[in-house]
Order: structure tokens, then sequence, then C-alpha cells
């Protein structure tokens, strides 16, 4: 009864922002219903940490074999599992709780940015939809990018909030205490989110200098203990390990040799800075904000030159690029020219009135925190852009620039505010014109990930199919290429282990060492490839020396061959 009283209370435009998310949660779980995305082995892994922690009490810090990403996605899956199994749909299942958490942060930010409610409800609206890419980070358990969104929204909302009302009076002990627990629970917001992935560094950086100018009195006080006590908290996984790792095993030493290793392979295929830029303008920018059509690698220069077919596709994704970095300049000199506007009528009128200055302040304090999301993408963009990945693989890295769409409301906001300013008919139908393409860009990316469920299920369904055929014929003991492996042991519920092998058929990366053993310790162990690739032109030759000592199968697109014993 109460519930009911209390949603009665609210706003019609709140309520249709509920609304809108409830459908934009609904689309995601039908999505992952039908096994969409497509799933692979980076997600077995997760799936397999989840499995351990439910069912052998295993608690591992990090994501199996990257100890620098906190697996928050397993954590979160293991209830599940212990209430339905585990299953594809059970892992994925947090992550669409995620989103939702992320679109109720985005929806009560915006309206403290904007005191627009109409707006909150329109940006909700967009962030609701996406193209597959951004869909595809937000649904498949390969670690940290759906948590990451919500983390990065739910501080810069913390953040904002906390500053806004830290001149209000506190009348009494309880709302002091209130204070000092939203203090708490943005440091611990904070640290687990530095522990999911330091990707979220920027937005961190951002609230943390929000917090330090605007309140920087209250922190002086009991606040910073709290903000504190919550970031050890939060951060506890991380600050241990590194506290007891040997340095060579640390979560940066990693970072920065895996960096380093982007770097050499950048250096010997000969990419230059111009790569970087290219990658990161025509594809990545483009993949992680919901513009992208997916253009081919080889139609990008400098590496390649667009045929008349890809043209327009290259043209798109330039032209997407090119408009968020105008309307990201734009939004950042309003919001300048806002906070100097108003510092100047307070200097010049020292003496007003003491609502006008609150207001005035309030004011400044919103246009900042614009200027945070708004500087927190600049960040995220400028530190990619200078990484080795854009230059190598901008169609998979792409993931890196994930946070990019927090900063889409506020890059919208000077055409949506434009629309209340009839100065001119041609500019206003421009403003028009564009935030429509930018809705049916988002809407026809929804469109076509819905289009891709049959494909994508049916792939499902053969991945099932081959392991029941692989148990059917007792190949449980296996090598095989990387993407192959995790996700075989997954969906098997580990009946099948599996040994990752490269190319040359030597070890190669097993995420979780133990399965390396088992395989290695059976005396005939199996071996399963994709046809025709060169570990299966290898094990032919094999096959050919000596056809007696071994079984070949042909299920689907792989080979299986199994020593007679």
């Amino acid at each position: 009864m109460k519930i009911a009283k209390r949603f009665q209370s609210i706003d019609l435009t709140t309520r249709w922002a509920f609304v809108c998310v409830a459908v934009a949660t609904l689309l995601r779980l039908v999505l992952i219903y039908f096994n969409w995305p497509y799933t692979d082995s980076d997600e077995g892994n997760m799936g397999l940490l989840a499995l351990h922690v439910a069912f052998q009490g295993d608690h591992p810090i990090f994501f199996y074999g990257g100890n620098y990403l906190g697996p928050l996605e397993g954590y979160a899956a293991v209830p599940l599992f212990w209430l339905f199994g585990s299953s594809l749909f059970a892992l994925r299942l947090p992550l669409v709780l995620f989103f939702t958490l992320f679109l109720l942060s985005m929806y009560y930010l915006v309206r403290l940015l904007y005191q627009d409610r109409r707006y909150a409800l329109a940006a909700v609206i967009l962030l609701g939809l996406g193209s597959p890419d951004v869909l595809f980070l937000q649904l498949r358990a390969s670690g940290e990018y759906p948590e990451i969104e919500m983390f990065a929204a739910f501080m810069c909302l913390l953040a904002l909030w906390l500053t806004l009302t830290s001149r209000r009076p506190v009348q009494s002990s309880g709302a002091r205490w209130k204070r000092l627990a939203l203090y708490g629970l943005l440091g611990l917001v904070v640290g687990a989110a530095l522990w999911v992935d330091l990707l979220v560094a920027p937005f961190a950086l951002a609230a943390g200098l929000l917090l330090a100018f605007f309140c920087w009195r209250e922190l002086l006080r009991w606040s910073w203990l709290s903000l504190l006590a919550g970031f050890i908290v939060g951060a506890f996984p991380l600050i241990y390990y590194n506290l007891t790792a040997p340095w060579s095993q640390n979560s940066w030493f990693v970072f920065r040799h895996l960096s380093d290793t982007a770097a050499d392979q950048m250096v010997a295929l000969h990419l230059t800075w111009v790569n970087q830029l290219s990658g990161t303008f025509f594809i990545a920018l483009p993949m992680a904000t919901g513009g992208a059509w997916n253009c081919p690698l080889s139609a990008i220069p400098p590496s390649g030159s667009p045929t008349p077919a890809a043209l327009p596709c290259v043209l798109f994704q330039g032209a997407w690029s090119a408009g968020y970095l105008l309307l990201l300049l734009l939004a950042a000199a309003l919001a300048i020219r806002a906070i100097l506007r108003l510092a100047r009528r307070k200097i010049a009128n020292p003496s007003a009135e003491e609502f006008s200055a609150e207001e005035a302040r309030a004011e400044i304090i919103r246009c900042a925190g614009q200027l945070a999301v708004l500087a927190s993408a600049v960040l995220t963009l400028l530190l990619y852009a200078l990484s080795p990945a854009p230059a190598s693989v901008p169609d998979t890295s792409f993931r890196y620039l994930t946070c990019l769409l927090l900063a889409l409301p506020v890059l919208l906001w000077p055409l949506w505010r434009g629309l209340q300013i009839r100065k001119s008919a041609a500019q206003w139908w421009l403003r028009v014109a564009l935030l429509l393409l930018v809705a049916a860009t988002l809407t026809t990316g929804m469109i076509r990930t819905l289009l891709q469920m049959p494909t994508t299920q049916a792939r499902y369904e053969v991945q099932q199919v081959l392991v029941q055929d692989l148990l059917r014929v007792g190949a449980t003991r296996l090598y095989s290429d990387y993407w192959t492996c995790n996700i075989l042991i997954f969906l098997s519920q580990e009946k099948i282990i599996c040994s990752a092998l490269d190319d040359n058929m030597q070890p190669a990366q097993d995420r979780y060492l133990p399965y390396r053993l088992i395989v290695h310790a059976t005396p005939h162990p199996g071996y399963i490839f994709v046809a025709n690739s060169h570990p299966d032109r290898m094990m032919q030759q094999r096959v050919a020396g000596d056809p007696a000592r071994y079984r070949v199968y042909h299920f689907f697109e792989y080979n299986v061959y199994q020593e007679i014993t």
C-alpha cells in the first residue's frame, strides 16, 4: 500500500522514465533469453570463475589470467547459479541489473545537471537504445564493461548531489549521519569500480575534484574519513593483492606489461601515430557510442582506402566522430561561459540576496558537473588514442571507450536547449535534424540487434550439440585453440576439460592453469580444431603419417582427433 502511494506521488515524467527503463530492461532480457550476443571463451572464463565460486569454494580476486580486472560479474552470478544452476542466461542476468541501475542513475544525474525532467526522460530513451556494438558490451559477461558504466554514472550522481547540498543547514544528527553515509557510499563505489577496472579512473578523478572544490569545508571535518573508509572497503581486494603479491605480479606491472607488448606489436607492424588517430576516429569512437556501420578495416586510411561500396560507411563514421567532438567542444564552451557569467555577476554584486547567491552557486555547480563529465570523456578518449590499441585492434579495443556513453546527454543538451529558442528557423530545423539523426541511428541499431537473434540462437544451439557430440564419443580431455577451449568447458559444466594451444601446437593462453595440468596428465588426450586452420592441417599431417593411430570425427566446422588406445 505504501509503495502504491509512493508511486502515485511521483511526477508523471518520472513515471514515464521508469516505464522506459523497464522497457529497455525487458528488451535486454529478451536478447539474453535468445542467447544474444554470441558467446566465446572470454565469457566462458567468467562463467567458470562463477562456477568455481559457487560450487568449489574459490574466491579469486581477479579475472582468471588478468591480475588487474575484478571479476564482479562472476560473483554476481553466484546466487543465480545456486538457485537455477549454471547457464549462460544466469551468468548474464546480473548484467541486465547493472544496466538498469546505470539507466536510473543517468536519469537522476541528467535531472540534477539541467533541472529539466523532460530532457532527462529523452536521455533515458536514447541510452535505452543502442547499436549491436554497444549492446554487445552491455550483455556479454566477458568482464567489467556493464558495471563500470553503472559505477561511473552512480559516482557522478553521488558527487553532484553532495556538492549541491553541501551548504544546506543540517538540523539533526540523523541528517549528518546520512551525509557521512553517502560519503562512505561514494568511497565504496569508487574503490569497487577501480578494483573492477582502471578505465573508470577519469570519472573517479572528476568526482573527486568536484568534492574537493565545492565541499572542502565539509571534507576538513569527518567526511573525509568516511570517504576513505568506504574507498578502502570497496578497493580492499585490489589493495590486499598488491600489498601481498610479488612485484612482478602486481596489477600495475601486469597492466604495463600488456601495454608494452601491444606497443611492441605496433612497432613490428610498422604502425604510427596516424594509425592511432585513424583507428580512434573512424572505428573505435563510432563503435563505442552507437554510430558504427562496421566498416572493414581495409577501408580505413592510412592502412587502406575505401572502395566505392565502403565509402558511405567510412564517411558516416567519420562524420559521427566529428559531430561527437564538435558537440563536446560546444557543450564545454557553453558550460564555461555560464560559469564565468555567474562568477562575474557574483563579484559585481556581492550584496545580492542570499537566495540569489545560493541559486547562482547551485548553477555554477551544475555547470561544473557538466564539465566534469565532459573532461572525463576527453581524458578517456585521449588515453585511448595515445595507447597502441587503436592502431592495431580498434575494432575490438573500442570497449575501452564504453564510458563515453555517459557524456551523450551532455553533448546533446545544446541541441535540445536550442529547440526552445527560435531565433533562426534554419538553426532550429538543423538541431531537430541532428537529434532525429542520433535517435534514428540508435533505433536502427536496436532493430539490427533484434534481427540478429535467430542467427545467434542457432550458433548457440550448435555449441550445445557440439558439447553433446564430444561427450558421446568420449572426447573429454582435449587440446584446442583458446577461443574454443573455455566455452566448451563452461557449457559442459567441466565435463569436458580443454587446454589451449597456439597455431604451432605449443602451450598457449590457459587462463586457469589447472586445466592444462589435467589435460597434460591424460594418457591419450584428443584434439579439436576448426577445419583447415593451421593446427588442423598439422594434425592432418600426423594422421596421414599414422592413420591407424587416430580416430577422426567431423562436427560442424570442427575436426576432432582421438588417439586409439
